[in-house]
């Protein structure tokens, strides 16, 4: 009875100290197209929160391309930024999360500076080494600038620190 009594106490203090996910950190590095010919690419420092919640600090840049006679150009149009994100676990699978991505950003697009607010999706499966695959689904909406939208897709990595 002994036996039982101190199994179930060491099991109960091991089981209610642990929390899947809870506290894990992560580098995000991800790229892809948005809408109206824009080329991007972000890196990331994430930390997920209880309930695979995550809060993300991220830098971002990008250009657009235009056709000129015939040749592909990005000359003078380009943008950088920065924000943080909230992202809402919206459905847990075995593998793979599902969540919602929200925040503010800053940065600049051709040397004016600009506000926006980021929403989206974003899919990541888990591989067994804890590398997981990233699918972000990006929506932007600027502000005090002309560049007002952006939405596209991006694909990256999320590598555990």
């Amino acid at each position: 009875m002994k036996r039982f009594v101190f199994s179930s106490c060491l099991m109960m203090t091991v089981i209610m100290g642990a929390y899947a996910g809870d506290g894990d950190e992560f580098v995000n590095v991800n790229g892809g197209f948005l809408f109206n010919s824009t080329l991007n690419s972000t890196i990331g420092y994430e930390r997920e929160l209880s309930y695979s919640d995550a809060l993300e600090l991220f830098g971002e840049i990008g250009g657009r391309w235009h056709e000129i006679d015939g040749e592909t150009t990005f000359k003078n149009d380009y943008y950088w930024g920065g924000g943080v994100l909230y992202k809402k676990n919206l459905k847990r699978f075995k593998n793979a999360s599902f969540r919602f991505r929200l925040g503010p950003e800053c940065g600049a697009h051709t040397g004016d500076w600009f506000f926006a607010v980021e929403g989206g999706f974003e899919l990541n499966v888990s591989f067994p080494n804890r590398v997981q695959l990233s699918l972000v689904q990006k929506n932007q909406v600027g502000f005090i600038h002309g560049d007002t939208f952006r939405n596209g897709l991006l694909i990256g990595i999320r590598v555990p620190i």
